[in-house]
C-alpha cells in the first residue's frame, strides 16, 4: 500500500537545521496494525505525519499504491488525506464547540453528502461506538474516553484506507485506554492502522508489526503476525468530491453560533470600525459639500425636490404657466425662503438685500444721500422709511462703498446712493438696468441668515421653513434651557416678537416656520418669484425653461472652490484616509488574534481533507456574515443617535450613494480579513496548525 524509499525530513528554525527522519526505507500494507515506538523526540510522530501527508519530506520518495507523492502540493496533500486517511490523536482534535453529531457529520458533508443523509449515517456510527446518549453534547462536555470515541466515530465516517493513531490512549486511564484499543481493533478490518505509542504493552495484543525509531532512523522492524502482503498498484485519485453549497453556509453559521463569546467580541470590534467608518464617510461628504457647494444655502433649502423660478427679464410670472405641472407644493413671492445678496458698505455692516427688480418694478424711493444710478454696476441701497438706517447715514456722513459676490469673493458693484421708500420692510438694492447678469448670479448663489438664537452664550443660525402658521419649533430636549431668539426683517414678511415656541420630539434643531398666507398684501402683489417642491425636478425645470423662465435648483448649485478650501478638503481627505487605514490595521490585528484562537478548529477541518478553497469559503462567509450584521447594527445606532441628539448632524448628508460606499468598504474589509487569515493559515503545515502554533507565530 505505502512504500518509503530513502525518505529524509529536516526542520529549519532560525537558520538551524534539525534532523527529523534519515534515509527511511519501509513498506506498509493494508490489514496491518503497526505499532510505532521509540523514546520522546525519536521521530516516531514525524514518521507518522510524513506517511499520512500531514507533513512534507525533503528527500527520497513515498509511493502510495505504486504512485509517487513527491510532486504533491498543499492541495494534493489535503486531497490525499481527505480520500485515504483518518486520524486519532492524543489530544483528540475534535472541534470542542461542535456537538458529537456535528463532529461525526463533518467527513460525510465534505464527501459531498447532503445534510440529511450525513445526519442519518452519523447517528448510526455514533451508536456503534456507544455515544448515543451524548450525541448532542458539545466537545467541552465530554470526558477523555468519550472524546476519543467521538474521534473513532469520525474515522469510521471517513471510511478511509489508513487509520493514523498518534498516542490514542496517552491522556486516558488504563481501563478507558484498553476500551479504546479494542474499539480501534474492531474498526481496523482491511485498513492499514498506524499507532504511535509510548505504551507498547497496551497494544501488543492487536499489533501485527512493531517498528522502533531512534534519532530519526528505524532501528527495529518486526512482524508479529503474518499478514497478506500482496503488491497493489491503483491509479491515485486526488479529485475533490463536490461539496453541497449549502454545506458551506451551514458550517459558517455553525461556527458563528457555536462560539458565542468570540462571535460577540468580533461583532463589537466590527461595530466599532463600521460606526467610525460611517462617521468618517459622512464627514468627508460634508467637507466636500462645503467646498464644492455654496455654504450660504442652508441644508434645509438644498432638498433635491426644490427649485426656484424667475422670469429671465425680471418681469412678473404668469400663473397659467404653472398649471398642470407635476408639483407637490408651490409658493409665490416666498422671498423668506430665497437667497439674497450680501452687501458690504462702509457702515462696517452686512445687509441682506433682495434685488428690487426681482420684487417690485415700480418702487418709489427718494435719495437721502449720494446720487441716482446712471449706469450698469451702480446701485442705490433703499431702506424702509421707519427703519432708522437713513438717520445713521445722515449723522455719520457715510461714504458709499462697494459690495461683493461672496460665493466668488469678488467685487461686483458700487453703491452710489442711499434712499428710503414707503411700504417696504427690508433693505432693497435698486439696479440701473432691468437686467444685470452678475448681480443675478450673486443673488442666486448667496444666502445669509438674519435670524439667530442664543444658547449657552453661543450664537446659532436659525433655519426656516414654510408652514401653515408662524412659530418656532425646538427639540424636546431643549425645553427648560435658557434660549433667546433674535429676529431681523427679511424679504417682505415680518416676524412677530411674541412668536410662539413649540417643543417637538421630531426636531433636531430650532427652526422658524413662516406663514406667507397671513399677509394680506401678498395676494395683491404681482408674482416675481416661485418656489416649487416636486418629485420630478428635472422634468419641471425643463418645462419651465422651455416656457422662458430662469430656473435654479439649489441642491445642484456649485461654486468654484477657493485654493484655501481645496487645500482644506485635500488635507481632510488625506487625514481621513490615513485614519481609516490605521483603524483597519488595528482592527485587523485584533480580529486576527480572535480568529487565530480558532486555528485548532480550522486545523481539524484540514486533517479531514478540507482544501484551501473550501476552507476559504467557510471563513469568508463567516467573517462577512458577522461584518454585515455589525454594519447594519452600526447604521441603526447612528440613525438613533442622529434623531435623538444634535451631535451627529453630519447625518444630514446621508444618502443612498454614501450608504452604498459604506457597505462596500465594510464588505471589502470583511473580505480582506478573511482572505488574509485564510492565506496565513495555509502557510503552515496541518500539524503546526492543529497544535496551535500559528497563533503563536501570527
Amino acid at each position: 500500500m505505502i512504500e518509503l524509499k530513502n525518505v529524509s525530513k529536516f526542520y529549519t528554525n532560525n537558520g538551524v537545521v534539525t534532523l527529523g527522519l534519515r534515509n527511511i526505507d519501509l513498506k506498509l500494507n493494508a490489514g496491518e496494525i503497526v505499532a510505532i515506538t521509540g523514546d520522546s523526540g525519536s521521530g516516531k510522530s514525524t514518521l507518522l505525519n510524513v506517511i499520512t501527508a500531514v507533513d512534507t519530506y525533503e528527500e527520497g520518495e513515498i509511493y502510495f499504491e505504486g504512485n509517487e507523492t513527491s510532486y504533491f502540493n498543499q492541495n494534493d496533500m489535503d486531497m490525499f488525506r481527505k480520500n485515504n486517511v483518518s486520524f486519532i490523536f492524543q489530544n483528540y482534535n475534535i472541534i470542542d464547540s461542535y456537538t458529537v453529531l456535528e463532529n461525526v457529520m463533518l467527513p460525510l458533508l465534505l464527501a459531498g453528502k447532503s445534510h440529511e443523509v450525513a445526519k442519518a449515517e452519523a447517528k448510526e456510527i455514533i451508536e456503534k461506538v456507544g455515544l448515543s446518549k451524548r450525541i448532542h453534547h458539545r466537545g467541552t462536555k465530554l470526558s477523555g474516553g468519550e472524546k476519543q470515541r467521538c474521534v473513532i466515530a469520525r474515522a469510521l465516517a471517513s471510511d478511509s484506507k489508513i487509520l493514523a493513531c498518534d498516542e490514542p490512549t496517552g491522556n486516558l486511564d488504563s481501563k478507558t485506554g484498553d476500551e479504546i484499543i479494542k474499539l480501534i481493533a474492531e474498526v481496523a478490518k482491511d485498513k492499514l492502522v498506524l499507532i504511535v505509542t509510548h505504551n507498547y504493552n497496551q497494544i501488543s495484543e492487536i499489533a501485527t508489526r512493531r517498528i522502533k525509531v531512534s534519532d530519526g532512523e528505524i532501528i527495529e522492524d518486526v512482524y508479529l503476525k503474518e499478514e497478506n502482503q500482496e503488491e497493489e498498484h491503483n491509479d491515485l485519485a486526488l479529485e475533490d468530491k463536490k461539496v453541497n453549497k449549502v454545506t458551506y453556509l451551514r458550517l459558517a453559521l455553525q461556527n458563528i453560533l457555536s462560539t458565542p463569546k468570540k462571535t460577540i467580541f468580533t461583532l463589537l470590534v466590527f461595530m466599532v470600525i463600521s460606526f467610525i467608518t460611517l462617521i468618517l464617510c459622512l464627514m468627508m461628504l460634508e467637507q466636500s459639500f462645503r467646498t464644492n457647494y455654496d455654504e450660504n444655502y442652508s441644508y434645509n433649502l438644498r432638498t433635491k425636490d426644490r427649485l426656484i423660478v424667475y422670469d429671465k427679464n425680471h418681469k412678473p410670472l404668469n400663473k397659467e404657466d404653472f398649471e398642470g405641472l407635476n408639483y407637490k407644493e408651490i409658493y409665490y413671492n416666498a422671498f423668506y425662503e430665497e437667497e439674497s445678496i450680501a452687501i458690504t458698505t462702509d457702515l462696517g455692516a452686512y445687509f441682506s438685500s433682495p434685488v428690487v427688480n426681482l420684487t417690485y418694478t415700480n418702487l418709489n424711493y427718494k435719495i437721502i444721500a449720494g446720487q441716482e444710478k446712471t449706469k450698469d454696476g451702480e446701485y442705490v441701497l433703499v431702506f424702509p422709511e421707519d427703519s432708522g438706517y437713513y438717520d445713521i447715514i445722515r449723522e455719520e456722513g457715510i461714504e458709499f462703498g462697494l459690495f461683493e459676490n461672496k460665493s466668488k469673493h469678488e467685487m461686483i458693484g458700487k453703491i452710489v446712493g442711499f434712499a428710503t421708500a414707503k411700504d417696504i420692510n427690508a433693505v432693497y438694492l435698486q439696479c440701473y438696468s432691468s437686467y444685470d447678469e452678475r448681480l443675478l448670479e450673486a443673488v442666486e448663489k448667496n444666502y445669509w441668515y438674519h435670524r439667530y438664537y442664543y444658547m449657552d452664550g453661543k450664537q446659532y443660525d436659525l433655519p426656516y421653513a414654510s408652514s401653515s402658521r408662524t412659530y418656532i419649533s425646538c427639540p424636546k430636549a431643549y425645553e427648560g434651557e435658557d434660549i433667546s431668539f433674535v429676529y431681523l426683517l427679511k424679504g417682505i414678511y415680518e416676524v412677530p416678537w411674541d412668536i410662539e415656541v413649540v417643543y417637538e420630539d421630531k426636531e433636531i434643531m430650532p427652526t422658524l416656520h413662516l406663514n406667507s398666507d397671513s399677509h394680506p398684501d401678498v395676494s395683491n402683489m404681482e408674482i416675481y418669484e416661485a418656489v416649487i417642491y416636486t418629485d420630478s425636478v428635472h422634468e419641471v425645470k425643463s418645462q419651465l425653461e422651455h416656457a422662458g423662465y430662469r430656473v435654479t435648483v439649489p441642491s445642484e448649485v456649485k461654486v468654484k472652490a477657493s485654493v484655501l478650501n481645496l487645500i482644506t478638503l485635500y488635507l481632510f481627505l488625506t487625514l481621513t484616509i490615513m485614519a481609516l487605514i490605521c483603524l483597519f490595521f488595528i482592527s485587523y490585528v485584533i480580529l486576527a488574534r480572535v480568529y487565530a484562537s480558532k486555528n485548532k478548529d480550522y486545523g481539524v477541518l484540514r486533517t479531514l481533507g478540507m482544501v484551501k478553497k473550501q476552507l476559504g469559503r467557510i471563513v469568508i462567509l463567516e467573517v462577512i456574515a458577522i461584518g454585515c450584521i455589525a454594519t447594519l447594527l452600526s447604521l441603526i445606532l447612528f440613525i438613533i443617535l442622529y434623531h435623538t441628539t444634535t451631535a451627529f448632524s453630519m447625518g444630514d448628508y446621508m444618502n443612498f450613494g454614501i450608504l452604498l460606499l459604506y457597505f462596500i468598504l465594510m464588505l471589502l474589509f470583511s473580505y480582506f480579513i478573511a482572505r488574509r487569515f485564510n492565506r496565513r493559515l495555509y502557510k503552515f503545515s496541518v500539524n503546526t496548525t492543529v497544535k496551535g502554533e500559528v497563533a503563536r507565530n501570527d
